[in-house]
């Protein structure tokens, strides 16, 4: 009855919603010109957080010229709350990701294989800052430190102890933003992907193997478009952009509140639930943001 009544009502309330929050997001924010970068190293703790984050913006290095190298941080034996044969379901899920390698353009694949689900028991970040060291990129992507799934948050703060621990420094650090949407005034990285957005929503296409919905996350790439004023621009990636020690004292600093953010915040992959992913605890959310 319930599933029914959402599938009658989400043609209405879909553009509803695209356009009160399109209202919430608007500013006057200017684009950021994609910095020329040799080597990219994206720290992703699924399969597809890679796409969902960032994909138009790898795309637009890889057309570039630049060396684009995906850390795959977990095994994806638990992405599905399905019944399913774990090692079969991870494979597929490589599978997958080689599928959108043409797409994307990406340039490596490095598969750490920890458990899935369970990065908060990893205790040392040394794989993390070896492949630092070993890639050198000008530019690192790591997901939110403030996101509501804690492989997200665990993946952030290992990649953010690497980063101390390395004689290897990025010229940029950026925060990507999977299941819990950055308040607007904390974002301050804008990347236009109006020209690869099509090409990203493909790429989400490919990932047959998971049960969760992806039109939320392709929503939010063109209603965050109204942080801009720039008519030309209708589907953009945001980012919290840093440098490298920025970036660790961001962690540090979170570090010592409390981190179970899945809690309090909400998944923001469906198009009709994004008011609640968005306004769930909002006000507590700005001020985690604060204290960073």
């Amino acid at each position: 009855m319930k599933q029914a009544l959402m599938k009658n009502v989400t043609p209405l309330l879909k553009p509803a919603i695209k356009a009160s929050l399109k209202r919430f997001y608007s500013a006057d924010k200017p684009v950021t010109a994609l910095e020329t970068a040799e080597r990219v190293l994206v720290f992703a703790p699924h399969i597809d957080d890679e796409t969902i984050g960032l994909g138009g913006t790898i795309r637009r290095y890889a057309d570039m010229g630049a060396q684009v190298t995906i850390a795959i941080i977990t095994d994806g034996k638990n992405s599905n709350a399905a019944p399913v044969d774990a090692d079969k379901l991870a494979e597929t899920r490589k599978q997958e990701l080689r599928s959108i390698q043409p797409l994307l353009g990406f340039t490596d694949v490095r598969y750490l294989d920890y458990p899935d689900s369970q990065i908060n028991e990893v205790e040392s970040s040394e794989r993390f800052q070896q492949l630092i060291e070993d890639v050198r990129p000008d530019t690192v992507y790591v997901t939110s430190l403030i996101d509501a799934h804690p492989d997200h948050v665990y993946s952030a703060h290992l990649v953010a102890s690497a980063l101390k621990q390395s004689a290897y420094q990025p010229n940029i650090v950026r925060e990507y933003e999977i299941n819990c949407p950055v308040p607007p005034a904390y974002i301050n990285c804008i990347i236009d992907i109006t020209d690869q957005f099509l090409v990203k929503k493909q790429a989400t296409e490919a990932f047959k193997s998971q049960v969760i919905a992806f039109d939320g996350f392709l929503a939010l790439a063109e209603i965050k478009s109204s942080q801009t004023k720039q008519p030309n621009v209708r589907y953009v990636e945001t980012f919290i952009e840093n440098t490298a020690p920025g970036f660790i004292q961001a962690a540090q600093q979170l570090a010592q509140g409390d981190r179970h953010y899945e809690q309090h915040f909400k998944q923001a992959n469906r198009t009709v639930t994004l008011w609640w992913a968005i306004f769930k605890n909002l006000k507590l959310k700005k001020a985690i943001y604060k204290s960073r």
